[in-house]
């Protein structure tokens, strides 16, 4: 059977983290992921990625959540 892995302990992942997060090299997360989740700079020389910002990205890449730029039906009747 599958392996569950726990979430992680801390909320802000550096680039390594988070792409052992989403299971990916680093590589990948730079070419596929990064230009693709919000980053943050909590210091001048270090980006940082938040889980929450992850699993939307997950969300949207499963199909599981509309991509941001997409109109919902709803968004029509605004």
């Amino acid at each position: 059977m599958g392996e569950v892995l726990a979430a992680p302990a801390r909320r802000i992942l550096n680039m390594k983290e988070a792409a052992a997060y989403l299971g990916m090299s680093v590589t990948t997360f730079r070419e596929c992921v990064a230009p693709k989740v919000q980053s943050i700079k909590l210091m001048p020389s270090r980006v940082s990625y938040d889980v929450d910002e992850l699993n939307k990205f997950i969300d949207r890449a499963s199909g599981r959540a509309p991509a941001p730029t997409e109109k919902q039906f709803w968004d029509q009747y605004r």
